[in-house]
């Protein structure tokens, strides 16, 4: 989980911090700053998607370990 949440806040930031530098400064094309900021936004949501399914595998599995379920 923890490792999920530094990919994913590393995602997010750089993503901001490249809006706002493309905002400020116009480092690339219009076109290719969307597919970058697209790209970007779906590595996090796999990132995402991958955390919040191993966290809640393995709190299952915690839990069917202390017999809380069957």
């Amino acid at each position: 989980m923890k490792g999920g949440a530094i990919i994913c806040t590393a995602l997010f930031v750089f993503a901001v911090l490249l809006s706002v530098v493309q905002m400020w400064f116009s480092i690339m094309e219009v076109a290719f700053f969307w597919k970058l900021l697209i790209t970007i936004g779906a590595f996090f949501i796999i990132a995402l998607g991958i955390t919040l399914v191993s966290k809640e595998y393995l709190s299952e599995k915690e839990m069917k370990k202390k017999g809380y379920l069957d």
